[in-house]
């Protein structure tokens, strides 16, 4: 059973109307983009595996929520980022890893099974694996509600959103800063 990202992205937003979201490349943004285009989406482009550190440092410039949506492959590269989400210790982060079970924007080869809940745990971040939309809706609030970062791993199927977001880099991070700022 796998939950459907686009409902788990609704959620997010949903719960946290007013957090920046920092998106991974491809899928993340795509369905983001589909679900949800405003102001605090912050979409990454050619940044595999820097999701989560952008996060952590968007987090650390502002009080208000900032969730990271990543993928598999993303969080994989950079794995060793959960020990810095743990130190940073930042009650205002929440990591969603949407595992899909593939590099779903560079053709769709499979990723390793990695078990991210697991490996966050033993970095000192708060995780929990879920497989649907509601347990996701669920966790996510709890995330939300919880005093320090914690890490989401949601199982789900392999995607291809129409929705692309704008590829105007600069535009994208200004945008969301001054969404901080109004």
């Amino acid at each position: 059973m796998a939950a459907d990202q686009f409902a788990c992205t609704a959620a997010v937003v949903e719960e946290t109307p007013d957090a920046v979201v920092v998106s991974n490349l491809g899928v993340a943004s795509y369905v983001l983009a589909e679900v949800a285009p405003r102001k605090r989406n912050f979409y990454l482009w050619g940044s595999m595996g820097s999701t989560t550190a952008t996060g952590v440092g968007v987090a650390h410039g502002t009080d208000e929520q900032v969730t990271v949506l990543t993928g598999d492959g993303s969080l994989t590269m950079s794995l060793g980022v959960l020990s810095t989400v743990a130190t940073a210790d930042q009650s205002n982060l929440t990591v969603v890893c949407f595992d899909n079970g593939i590099y779903g924007t560079t053709g769709g080869q499979p990723t390793t099974s990695v078990d991210f809940a697991a490996a966050a745990e033993a970095q000192g971040v708060p995780a929990t694996r879920v497989e649907a939309d509601t347990a996701f809706t669920a966790a996510y609030a709890d995330a939300v509600d919880r005093d320090g970062p914690s890490l989401i791993e949601c199982t789900v199927e392999p995607t291809d959103p129409e929705a692309r977001p704008t590829f105007d880099f600069p535009h994208i991070p200004r945008r969301v800063c001054e969404s901080l700022t109004e």
